[in-house]
């Protein structure tokens, strides 16, 4: 569970803030909303970290082809980065747009050599 409430007392960090289950509602490609993909499989659950001043804690997650993996989440950068690290993968860095109790706002950028949309901006939600 997030703190929710934003009871500064219970969250001594970003990563207590963030801390919950999380689903995706948008994906924007370059700025426009993309309607062709089915968000429903999508769950990320960020665990509490323990004790709640830990720089390091672990996350579940159902991408959206159904696929489960694990790993580690941290927040870097100042506050601005969520990187999740998955156990069978390298490290995702996400920058952090906004974030309250009730939505987070993610953004990746994609290397200028691939193909398809150079940033894509994910909306989560609690469940």
């Amino acid at each position: 569970m997030s703190c929710g409430g934003g009871d500064i007392p219970d969250c001594p960090s970003k990563m207590c803030v963030l801390s919950g289950e999380w689903r995706l509602t948008q994906i924007y490609a370059n700025g426009v909303l993309d309607t062709s993909i089915d968000l429903e499989k999508y769950k990320l659950t960020l665990i509490m970290p323990n004790p709640t001043s830990a720089p390091t804690a672990n996350f579940n997650r159902v991408n959206l082809t159904g696929v489960t993996d694990t790993g580690i989440w941290t927040i870097g950068n100042n506050n601005t980065v969520l990187t999740l690290t998955p156990q069978s993968g390298i490290a995702e860095p996400y920058i952090i747009k906004s974030y309250t109790p009730r939505k987070i706002v993610l953004v990746i950028e994609r290397d200028v050599n691939k193909t398809g949309p150079d940033e894509f901006e994910y909306v989560l939600e609690p469940f």
